[in-house]
């Protein structure tokens, strides 16, 4: 008797310890940033290599898996670099919203944590830069097909070797693969700190608005280069100031003669008029 079921994988089940999982990830992603920032080697071929004397049994279906194995391996580094590239835009984006806010007014934790942002995404893309256009892979060439010989003709190589020599070059290539993985990976967590610290800013943005002080006022220094147009604003302005207090002096003496002719005594020589009618 047999089951399926027997054949699967188990569902996936829930970590049971939450916190100690986070904390687990969130120490082990220092390991991978540092290793995704420091300058490294590049890869190295293993200590020993195949060679045609591994298949002396082969049934006939080993070229034609190492042939695919080789594919796949060049195939997984043009993904990576095509991922890193997709990343980039991906920060391009969130960057975006962080200048947003870098053109407000804003400041305490609010500007901070949009510099925060900034240098985190800034990071990822150093990163992602890394993952692109990768030049270290290992192909084939003549050399894997045929035996040189300085005082022979090229003899070409058997079955057997140019599988060997498909399956050191598959080797190398998933080393670059796997090293290329995890520079791609401390993009990724780059990123996702980025985008942390970028929605604790949208929550100062969106939560607690920039108040302006309407009655504050704004200082502006206007210089002219032009001296004679500004001495002419300045003798304008003078002689406004002259003509401003010349009239206040005429209403002065204005209102002195009002009151001399409104003071007791100084109506005695003012005759009522009289009703003619009454004649």
């Amino acid at each position: 008797m047999s089951k399926q079921s027997e054949y699967q994988s188990p569902l996936v089940d829930q970590e049971k310890n939450i916190l100690r999982k986070l904390w687990k990830d969130f120490s082990g992603n220092f390991e991978i940033l540092k290793h995704a920032l420091v300058p490294h080697q590049h890869a190295q071929l293993p200590p020993k290599k195949f060679e045609a004397s591994h298949f002396h049994h082969e049934k006939g279906y080993t070229f034609e898996i190492a042939l695919e194995m080789y594919k796949e391996s060049t195939k997984r580094i043009d993904a990576l670099e095509e991922k890193g590239f997709k990343l980039l835009t991906y920060i391009s984006a969130v960057s975006a919203i962080l200048i947003y806010f870098l053109s407000k007014d804003i400041t305490g934790y609010f500007k901070a944590f949009v510099i925060l942002s900034l240098f985190c995404l800034t990071l990822a893309i150093i990163i992602s830069l890394r993952c692109i256009s990768i030049k270290y892979q290992k192909v084939l060439f003549i050399d894997a097909l045929f035996n040189f010989d300085p005082n022979a003709e090229p003899a070409p190589k058997d079955k057997n070797g140019v599988t060997a020599e498909i399956l050191t070059c598959t080797v190398y290539n998933q080393t670059v693969a796997d090293n290329t993985a995890d520079i791609l990976k401390g993009a990724r967590i780059m990123l996702s700190y980025g985008i942390f610290t970028t929605i604790i800013s949208c929550v100062f943005f969106l939560g607690v608005p920039v108040i302006k002080d309407e009655n504050k006022v704004y200082h502006t220094k206007v210089t002219l280069a032009d001296t004679s147009l500004r001495n002419a604003i300045i003798n304008t302005s003078v002689k406004k100031d002259s003509a401003y207090q010349e009239l206040e002096r005429e209403i002065r003496k204005l209102s002195h003669k009002m009151d001399s002719l409104t003071k007791p005594g100084k109506t005695q020589g003012i005759r009522p008029l009289q009703n003619n009618s009454s004649k």
